[in-house]
């Protein structure tokens, strides 16, 4: 939380790139390999994403899609 300003290797903000997009991604990833193991085994597994209290720490607004990498929008603290 509140890292230094920097962009990804896709171009993303990368606080957003590793809390949501990862997730997300690593979420997608998992799914096909946990149905076919449910269905050979029985047994179903879930996928759990945490997050934290970070989230009291946003835009008035919410999330700024069309300005998801803007620079002159960023904190680097809680001041």
């Amino acid at each position: 939380m509140f890292s230094p300003y920097q962009l990804s290797e896709d171009g993303i903000e990368m606080q957003f790139a590793t809390n949501h997009l990862g997730h997300f991604l690593l979420t997608n990833l998992l799914l096909d390999k946990m149905k076919t193991t449910a269905r050979v085994s029985g047994v179903e597994g879930r996928i759990v994403n945490l997050s934290s209290i970070a989230h009291v720490y946003t835009y008035e607004g919410g999330i700024r899609f069309e300005g998801i990498n803007d620079e002159s929008g960023y904190a680097t603290s809680d001041d």
